[in-house]
Order: C-alpha cells, then structure tokens, then sequence
C-alpha cells in the first residue's frame, strides 16, 4: 500500500466516483462523529454500499479497484460493535485504528475481527488492520510492541495532527514531532508493513518526497488529484515491505 485516500462521510457523489477512480491503492472510509444516531447509521450503511459498488468494479477486470478500508469507533467506544456488526454485511478489505495503543490495540480488534469473520462465513484474518499511530505520548512510546503483534496489520499511518494538539503546538517541527515520525517508520519496518506519511493540503506535495527521504513507503491523502504525486514520490519498484504488507 503507497496510497490511502481518506474519504470523508458526507463526501458527495462525485467525489466517491472521482476516489473510486483516482488510482489509490486504499479508500479510507470514515463514519463521521462517534454518536448513534442516524447519521452514523446512514454513514455505516453508504460504506456498505461503496464496498459493494469497489468490489463489482473489480470484478469486471478493472484491476484499479481499490482497497476499502473503515475507520470503525475507538476500541473503547460502544459504537465499535455496532459499526463492525453492520460492516459484516459485505465485509471491508479492513478497518482502521483511529488510535493505536500499541499491540494491545491490534489484538483486541482482532478478536473482534475473528468472530464477524466467523459468523460471515469469512476465512480467519481476511479482514486486515490499518492504524493511526503515534497520536499522542503514550501511543508514540508503545510503537515498538507492534512487531509480531498481529498478522492482520496491513499499515501504520503516523497522526501528526493528533500528535501536535496533544503536545499543544499550533506549527512547527520539534523534536517530539520528528522522534515520533521516526518511531514509527522503525515501528512499521520492523513489522513488516508500510509507514504511512501524514496527508498535507493542496500545494504542499513536495511533502511527500521529504517524507520518502525520512523512510515512509507512502502516504494518505485527502484529494483525489494527490494520488499521482504520492505514486510519484513512492515509485512501486522501490517499495520494498516484506510480502506480508501487500493490502
């Protein structure tokens, strides 16, 4: 996975079909605030359909399908069974950590990914892990407990944002920020799995070659039109992840 396009729950029509269409390797499917109620509900039943609607592109030899990923309720949300029980209808490529607190974190979800798999007639572990990581303080020291954590980890995507407002700075690059940064391409290198270099806004793409210099294998993105400049940052010859990291 070099590219992860995060596609917003209230995300017009055109926009589903220009993601669906842009040529990145993953859709991050978000369900929008954490509250039950209908908008959720209405939100976990679109994402239902747009998986349905990737996995028909697919079958009609349209190799581009992307991946499609859910951003499901933190693990210590009530919400996270409901969001995974309607998602087992048609079953994600995989879920998405919005906050990974370590190996603990992955194999909780795992449990959980287990048994929708079983009830939905799935093979075990078919349905992989994608995570924010190094969001905060405590997320940034636990990076390490990931190796070996859990075979369903796909990617590590680092959470600068959540990162600074955690360490409350408005702009900047300080220490903290970059030793995080650095926990986490070491964290996803020594599990095998591609790091995931922070979406930027529209204009700041020349971001994504500074974050291949400091060792990410790809990045998220928040437009359609970045993927082309993602791919050109992380030429796929050059993504070099163990076989275990293919998503």
């Amino acid at each position: 996975m070099r590219s992860c396009l995060i596609l917003e729950s209230d995300a017009s029509d055109e926009d589903v079909a220009a993601a669906l269409d842009c040529g990145a390797d993953a859709i991050l499917l978000r369900l929008g605030p954490c509250a039950e109620d209908a908008a959720r509900r209405s939100a976990r039943a679109r994402a239902c359909a747009l998986i349905n609607e990737a996995r028909g592109k697919g079958s009609r030899g349209k190799s581009a399908a992307p991946k499609l990923f859910v951003e499901v309720a933190p693990l210590e949300s009530e919400l996270i069974e409901a969001d995974l029980d309607a998602l087992f209808g048609p079953g994600p490529d995989g879920v998405f950590l919005s906050s990974c607190a370590g190996a603990a974190s992955l194999q909780r979800m795992s449990v959980k990914l287990a048994v929708r798999e079983a009830q939905a007639g799935l093979a075990d572990g078919a349905t992989r892990i994608g995570a924010f990581a190094g969001g905060d303080a405590a997320a940034a020291l636990a990076l390490r407990s990931l190796t070996g954590a859990s075979p369903r980890l796909a990617a590590l995507a680092f959470d600068e944002v959540e990162l600074r407002a955690a360490l409350g700075l408005a702009c900047g690059d300080g220490s903290a920020v970059q030793m995080a940064r650095g926990a986490v391409v070491l964290a996803a290198a020594s599990a095998g799995v591609p790091a995931l270099a922070a979406a930027v806004q529209i204009g700041e793409e020349d971001g994504y070659a500074a974050a291949r210099r400091d060792g990410f294998h790809g990045a998220m993105a928040l437009f359609p039109g970045q993927i082309a400049a993602i791919h050109e940052a992380f030429p796929r010859g050059e993504n070099r992840q163990r076989s275990q990291s293919s998503a």
